[in-house]
């Protein structure tokens, strides 16, 4: 079996959930992800098993695959493990970060801005994985970037997510705000600074009602 076309398909499940495609109580069925990705059903198949090993996915019998209702707790203290693991991340990449790599991220927060004012979410939600992206990737340590990836697949959406646009939008821009602040610690050189800020600040959740 093609290990490529399995993390195809496990990306893309996870990329929907996270976009609001895929929602609690919807099924989820091997043939979908198939017509969706144009893949034969082993992949499809091995990719909803694995997101059921990892919390996201629980089986429904005879039907097909559902998000996996967490508890507010759980989702908390998922939160909790995400902001000290990516605060790790900064530390490490902050005396490893280029020029290129803060403008960069500086062109990631115009887009941001961007896709904030069209009101795109899915846009949103891919631009500001890129932007964490490029420290983590600095770190240079692929078991952290690991168990990152790890945690955000059991969060399912560790971006903020609601049903009333203006206030997902609203909290939006406030979250691309806090990346522009980030920026700015990385260029002060602060390592300490950088994870204090992640931890305690940028990860913390805003609303519990959106996460």
């Amino acid at each position: 079996m093609d290990s490529s076309l399995r993390k195809l398909a496990t990306k893309m499940i996870l990329e929907k959930i996270q976009h609001g495609d895929f929602s609690a109580g919807d099924v989820i069925s091997e043939s979908e992800i198939c017509k969706i990705l144009n893949i034969s059903r082993t992949p499809a198949r091995e990719a909803l098993i694995e997101l059921v090993a990892n919390g996201v996915l629980e089986k429904v019998p005879r039907k097909g695959y559902q998000i996996t209702n967490a508890s507010q707790k759980q989702k908390i203290d998922a939160y909790i493990v995400l902001a000290s693991l990516d605060a790790l991340a900064g530390r490490l990449a902050c005396p490893m970060m280029t020029d290129q790599d803060i403008l960069h991220m500086q062109e990631l927060t115009d887009l941001i801005d961007v896709a904030i004012k069209y009101k795109n979410y899915a846009s949103y939600c891919e631009l500001q994985e890129k932007f964490h992206q490029v420290y983590i990737k600095r770190a240079d340590n692929q078991v952290l970037s690991r168990m990152l990836d790890e945690i955000k697949s059991s969060v399912i959406r560790y971006t903020y997510f609601s049903e009333d646009i203006d206030t997902q939008f609203e909290t939006c821009k406030l979250m691309n705000d806090e990346h522009k602040k980030i920026i700015e610690l990385f260029q002060s050189g602060d390592a300490d600074a950088v994870g204090h800020y992640l931890e305690h600040v940028h990860w913390v959740t805003k609303d519990y009602k959106l996460i």
